[in-house]
C-alpha cells in the first residue's frame, strides 16, 4: 500500500489546516453577525449590598450606584431614592396608564443593564405606558405581595405582572430564613386568613455590617488571571457557543425538568403560593388593576397554570418564546436571561396583553 510522498502528505495536511480555519474563521464571523455570544468579562467578583428592611427583611440601597461583575458579564447598578433599580417616578400617575412589574432576580435584571430588561423594552415599545420595575433579587411571592402593599398601589397600576420564579416555592415563600442566616417575613396559612409573621424582621446590626463588607467580593475572591490561550478562547463566540451547547442542547426546552415530579409534593409546597397569589389578585380587583402570572417554565407550570384557568387570571407561558432559540437567551453560568432572552420575552408579553385587551 502506498502512502505517497512525505511532500504530498504534507500539501495534504497543510490544505486541511487551511481549510479548517477557513471554517472556524467563517463560524466565527458568522456567530458575532447573526447570533452573538455573550462575551465573558474580567476575573474580577463584585456584588452588591442590600439593607434591612423592617417589613420586607431587607431592601435595595437608594441611590446606590455600583458595578455588578461576575465571571459572565459586567453592568451598572444604579437604584433610585426608594432602593428600586428604576428611574424616580411620581405617585400622581397623571393621564399615563401603568404597569407594575414584581418579581426576583430576573425581572430585577441580574446580568443586565438596566435599559435591556423587558420591562424598560415594554417600556419602550408601549406609547403612553409606563412600566415601573419594583423586583428585587432573592424576592419570594410573599415580599413581592409586601412590595405591592406598601409601595406598588400607591402608582395607581393599570397592571400588574409578576415573573413567576420555581424558586419562590422551593426557596421562599414555605421559608423562614434565607441562605440559612438572613431572616424574613412570612405568612402562616390559618385557615380563614393568612397571617404575616416575623415583622418586624429582627435585625443583627453586626450581620448587617459583615454583609455590607461581604458584598464586594460575591462569592469569594477573584478567580486566577486566565491564560493567554484561555483568553484567547474565552474570547472567541464560536468556541463559547459550542461548549455552552454541550451543556444546553439547542433542541432542550428553557428550563422544565424531564424528570417526572412527584403531583402531590408539589401540590403541597404550592398550597401556600397559591393563597399568596391569590391575595396578590384580590388587591389588584381592590384597586382598579388587572393581575398577569408570567411564567418561567418549570415543573411547577402545569400547578400554576390551573390556578390562573381556576381564578380567572391571565397567564404568559414562556415556554414557547424561550425554546429551541440559536442564540442564547440565558447566560452561560448564572441561568438568567441575556439581553437577547428579555428582548424574547418582551415581545411575547406585549403580543399576549394585546391579544387579550390588556393594551392596545
Amino acid at each position: 500500500m502506498r502512502f505517497g510522498t512525505p511532500l504530498s502528505l504534507t500539501k495534504r495536511l497543510l490544505a486541511l489546516l487551511i481549510t479548517l480555519a477557513v471554517v472556524l474563521t467563517a463560524g466565527e464571523v458568522a456567530l458575532r453577525l447573526l447570533a452573538p455570544f455573550p462575551d465573558y468579562t474580567s476575573e474580577t467578583i463584585h456584588s452588591f449590598p442590600d439593607q434591612y428592611h423592617p417589613i420586607l427583611g431587607y431592601a435595595g440601597v437608594p441611590n446606590l450606584e455600583t458595578w455588578f461583575i461576575l465571571p459572565d458579564f459586567k453592568h451598572k447598578i444604579v437604584n433610585n431614592s426608594r432602593g428600586f433599580r428604576d428611574r424616580d417616578r411620581s405617585y400622581d400617575k397623571g393621564d399615563r396608564k401603568r404597569i407594575i412589574v414584581l418579581g426576583d432576580s430576573t425581572a430585577w435584571g441580574w446580568g443586565v443593564e438596566a435599559e435591556e430588561r423587558f420591562s424598560d423594552i415594554m417600556e419602550k415599545r408601549l406609547p403612553g405606558w409606563e412600566v415601573i420595575n419594583l423586583a428585587q433579587a432573592g424576592y419570594s411571592t410573599d415580599q413581592e405581595l409586601l412590595v405591592l402593599e406598601t409601595e406598588g398601589v400607591k402608582y395607581r397600576p393599570d397592571i400588574v405582572i409578576l415573573l413567576f420564579d420555581r424558586n419562590d416555592v422551593v426557596e421562599g415563600n414555605n421559608a423562614r430564613i434565607i441562605d440559612g442566616i438572613q431572616p424574613k417575613p412570612f405568612f402562616v396559612d390559618e385557615g380563614s386568613a393568612l397571617v404575616l409573621k416575623n415583622t418586624p424582621v429582627p435585625c443583627d446590626s453586626d450581620y448587617w455590617m459583615k454583609k455590607a463588607l461581604l458584598a464586594r467580593t460575591y462569592g469569594g475572591p477573584g478567580e486566577t488571571p486566565p491564560s493567554f490561550w484561555a483568553n484567547l478562547l474565552t474570547s472567541s463566540h464560536l468556541y463559547n457557543w459550542i461548549t455552552f451547547r454541550l451543556a444546553h442542547p439547542i433542541w432542550a426546552g428553557s428550563g422544565a425538568t424531564n424528570i417526572q415530579p412527584d403531583v402531590s409534593m408539589l401540590e403541597k409546597n404550592m398550597a401556600l403560593t397559591k393563597k399568596l397569589l391569590k391575595r396578590i389578585d384580590n388587591l389588584c380587583g381592590e384597586h382598579g388593576a388587572r393581575f398577569v402570572i408570567t411564567d418561567i417554565p418549570s415543573e411547577y407550570s402545569p400547578l400554576l397554570r390551573g390556578f390562573c384557568r381556576q381564578e380567572n387570571i391571565l397567564y404568559i407561558d414562556l415556554e414557547p418564546c424561550l425554546k429551541g432559540r440559536l442564540r442564547p437567551v440565558v447566560h452561560r453560568k448564572v441561568g438568567h436571561w441575556t439581553p437577547y432572552g428579555h428582548r424574547v420575552v418582551a415581545a411575547a408579553m406585549i403580543e399576549c396583553l394585546r391579544e387579550h385587551g390588556f393594551v392596545k
